[in-house]
């Protein structure tokens, strides 16, 4: 909700089995009440028009709502991941087939606060090119170029120092900058938050 004004919240319907927030790429989701539909893509005819629905638990939405001009603008990305590539950490024995890798990321628009009661809140949301008047494509698309700030919002990444921006590893907060290639990503187990269009240079082939 950065972009009214607020913060950035990490949710995740369930625990995992230890009973802890779900652990993903390295970032705790914490345990939520939260519930989305219609979230299928269709080719044909007018967007699609997913609905979020959060519980109102203390009067947390309210407060938020109030503040924020019902966090319309606010942005939602959803990340879709099997629970057998989560990170080791959710499982008691570990897991040998953790991959940060294995997500399919959307990103969506708050347009709607179309339900705010003491028990729940609903939210209609739209793509982010519906809600700003923006055509497609909104930037340029490389296929090998991350065009995201380093550890910005889209980015995402946040841990430790890494490497400098030739891949060269190190543990100095102040050369730690990313070579904005995909190889970047790879080194900060940061993949799904690639900037660039992977699939582009296929096309001309």
């Amino acid at each position: 909700l950065t972009e009214v004004g607020g913060e950035r919240y990490f949710f995740c319907n369930e625990q995992n089995e230890k009973g802890e927030p779900v652990t993903w790429q390295g970032r705790q989701y914490q345990p939520y009440p939260i519930q989305g539909s219609g979230f299928e893509l269709n080719g044909k005819g007018t967007s699609t028009r997913p609905t979020l629905t959060v519980s109102n638990l203390y009067g947390m939405v309210t407060g938020m709502a109030d503040d924020l001009q019902s966090l319309v603008g606010g942005t939602v990305v959803r990340r879709k991941v099997y629970a057998r590539f989560l990170d080791a950490v959710n499982f008691v024995n570990g897991n040998s087939d953790a991959d940060p890798e294995q997500e399919v990321i959307s990103r969506w628009r708050i347009e709607q606060c179309s339900e705010l009661s003491a028990v729940s809140a609903s939210f209609v949301l739209s793509t982010p090119t519906e809600t700003d008047g923006a055509v497609f494509p909104g930037r340029i698309m490389l296929a090998n170029t991350c065009t995201w700030t380093y550890r910005g919002d889209e980015c995402g990444y946040s841990g430790p120092a890494v490497a400098d921006e030739y891949d060269q590893p190190t543990s100095d907060i102040t050369k730690d900058k990313c070579s904005k290639c995909l190889s970047g990503c790879k080194f900060r187990n940061n993949v799904g938050n690639f900037g660039g269009f992977l699939s582009i240079n296929k096309l001309s082939q």
